[in-house]
């Protein structure tokens, strides 16, 4: 798979071409990722593209200042519009395969409750899957090939050009201070807000290291525990968002049950009752949201360290 790399742009380039050159190739990653969700036996095309295009936006928005001449804010809204199209189809996507796999090691009820949950969402990813091929039907050429014309060109002066190695150092060094500052305020498990901004920090710091980091410094030795990082606060934050969305899914059946004498909610009629399934899929919710953060520090500290933060 395409890869821009730090010794691809050398280091003394101007920023406004280095970063445009990048760009481009991220740019040929959403493409080919793009076409590969036409290919319903490929499992992890879903996946691919929204990563593709999150490292696409990461970058852009990294290296706004020196993109910004050709590269309008109304583009990069409709890139993000079509990020967020991916969101739902792909949480959902996550989410089904974890229940599939907790409920093999369920039993009576409580496995039937798992499969109603999977029914359930199955059902919702229906939906969002469409509205994923409307946004992409609807905007996905156009906007990417306004994104392409505006990285195809920029104004140069003669003079005062600001080198690629320079604003990338600036870049880095404005990433380090945001996860040093987020992971800061993580000192419990009930610091959602803070850890999920860490989580966010650590990801768009990853991004742009593995593009502009040496292969032999410390920042790119250093890669593997950050997304060790990543991917624990990963997990943090989608069990508790998960699991709160279970909580709510639990009370809202018993009242619905008891309001109306049967088991229904949203206007869904059920003859199997979910309940001891949901609330034992929120036990193990709960149990992953726990371990997560119990190593989400250790993780940090070995991060921190081998970026120089400690």
């Amino acid at each position: 798979r395409y890869r821009m790399t730090a010794s691809s742009v050398p280091i003394t380039d101007s920023a406004k071409r280095a970063a445009r050159v990048v760009a481009l190739g991220l740019l040929r990653d959403v493409l080919t990722a793009r076409d590969r969700l036409d290919d319903p036996s490929d499992a992890d095309a879903l996946h691919d593209f929204r990563v593709a295009l999150r490292r696409l936006r990461t970058w852009l928005r990294a290296f706004r200042p020196v993109l910004r001449d050709t590269l309008r804010g109304k583009v990069m809204r409709r890139l993000g519009d079509i990020a967020d199209a991916t969101g739902a189809s792909r949480d959902l996507e996550v989410r089904i395969e974890w229940i599939d796999r907790s409920r093999r090691q369920l039993r009576g009820d409580e496995r039937k409750g798992a499969s109603w949950l999977i029914k359930r969402l199955r059902q919702e990813k229906v939906e969002y899957d469409a509205e994923l091929r409307r946004a992409l039907d609807d905007n996905f050429d156009k906007t990417t090939r306004r994104v392409e014309k505006a990285l195809s060109r920029y104004e140069a002066r003669v003079e005062g050009e600001q080198s690629y190695e320079e604003v990338a150092g600036e870049i880095v060094s404005a990433h380090l201070e945001a996860l040093d500052a987020a992971m800061a305020g993580v000192s419990s498990i009930h610091d959602r807000s803070q850890a999920h901004a860490a989580r966010i920090a650590a990801k768009r710091l990853r991004y742009v290291l593995e593009i502009v980091a040496p292969s032999d410094s410390d920042q790119a030795r250093a890669m593997v525990s950050l997304k060790d990082l990543q991917d624990k606060l990963g997990d943090l934050h989608d069990a508790q968002m998960f699991g709160s969305q279970l909580a709510s899914l639990v009370a809202e059946y018993k009242a619905a049950s008891a309001n109306n004498g049967n088991s229904a909610t949203n206007g869904v009629v059920s003859h199997v009752d979910p309940v001891a399934g949901l609330q034992a899929l929120l036990e193990r919710l709960r149990r992953r949201e726990k371990e997560s953060f119990r190593l989400v520090i250790p993780v940090w500290h070995a991060t921190a360290s081998g970026l120089h933060l400690e």
